[in-house]
């Protein structure tokens, strides 16, 4: 078990890296240009990064391990003695399991308790100095029919809001603007905060212009109202998230299948761990003419069929009604038959 943890985590820190090379490669100019510190950069950017997305794809991680490993065994011919001496195939998978129960146990745990926190700081850290170097154009939030707000950058974690541009209509008439540089909202209530802002009232002869400065006052919706930056969840633990859904419920959002899916991949794709690793145990235990390399590229086609299945039902459930806990699971389902059938069919 330890041989194989160690395997596990040298490809984790592998992969990973690669991942941050490509990653800091796209974004270095803006990180410069936005006037990030590397010391950021690395120790609060890279590492929040490697953490997150270490996290989520931990299964697929896991599944390209016990494939290396195993397949490394079978082309050594380590696996027929060890077979040959008594030791049933259920024994021989034992060691992959329990580990593969530390990584599911401390997948959940990280996942719903201790990556949301890590999450903010790499959320805050791209709206300061990467997403805000790319939102160039006016975005546009409807928040009710009469009611429309364009903004350049929103940071969903603090409520910053750059370029506020509140319009008020009734019917095909403008009632009234507000525009500010710069607006914090409370997520919670509908109170806002703003450096200055300017309020001009559209009449049927002339208009009315005012100027304030330092300015707390409340508006008909509140900054939670926009949720405009999709990664806001992945700051939130596992009550944050729910709370958050029934509250999206309750205004009749149409996202709510979106958050849905992601709070149930929070427990649907740790268990990904245990089908995965049963099917690279029995796909990889029987030595190929090929070596190393026909076991790698079959784990490979399997792990892209597992991720095309997970789209495919997340697709339905966003845009046909599919249940979101059942397009979750559906995949897991569907793979653990496979796993059956393959490990029957391994060599014991």
């Amino acid at each position: 078990m330890k041989k194989f943890l160690g395997t596990f985590i040298f490809i984790m820190i592998l992969l990973m890296s690669i991942s941050a090379v490509f990653d800091l490669s796209e974004k270095i100019n803006d990180f410069l240009a936005g006037g990030a510190p590397w010391s950021k950069i690395v120790f609060v950017y890279y590492t929040n990064f490697f953490l997150f997305y270490g996290f989520q794809f931990i299964y697929l991680i896991n599944f390209i391990s016990v494939i290396w490993f195993t397949s490394k065994m079978a082309n050594d011919t380590e696996i027929v003695p060890i077979l040959s001496a008594g030791v049933s195939f259920n024994r021989m998978l034992r060691p992959y399991f329990l580990s593969a129960l530390i990584l599911v146990v401390g997948t959940i745990l990280m996942t719903n308790y201790v990556l949301p926190g890590s999450n903010k700081s790499r959320i805050e850290f791209e709206a300061s100095y990467y997403k805000s170097m790319k939102s160039s154009s006016n975005l546009r939030a409807n928040i009710s029919e009469d009611e429309v707000l364009y903004f350049r950058n929103y940071n969903a974690i603090t409520g910053e809001i750059i370029n506020f541009d509140y319009q008020k209509w009734d019917g095909d008439s403008l009632e009234y603007t507000l525009n500010s540089g710069r607006a914090i909202g409370d997520s919670s209530s509908n109170k806002w905060h703003f450096d200055h802002f300017e309020l001009r009232r559209f009449g049927e002869f002339h208009d009315e212009l005012s100027f304030e400065y330092n300015v707390d006052t409340m508006l008909s919706f509140s900054v939670g109202d926009l949720v405009y930056n999709n990664n806001v969840i992945d700051a939130m633990n596992n009550a944050e998230l729910s709370a958050f859904i029934k509250n999206e419920k309750l205004k009749g959002s149409d996202r709510v299948p979106y958050y849905e899916i992601e709070k149930y991949k929070r427990w649907a794709s740790p268990f990904a761990i245990f089908i995965l690793t049963l099917i690279g145990v029995s796909v990889s235990s029987k030595k190929a003419r090929g070596g190393l390399g026909v076991n790698i590229a079959i784990g490979l086609a399997i792990a892209v069929l597992y991720i095309f299945a997970m789209q495919m039902t997340s697709v339905a459930a966003i845009k046909v009604g599919f249940t979101p806990i059942l397009a979750v699971w559906l995949p897991n389902i569907i793979f653990s038959i496979i796993a059956v059938f393959l490990y029957i069919r391994a060599p014991k």
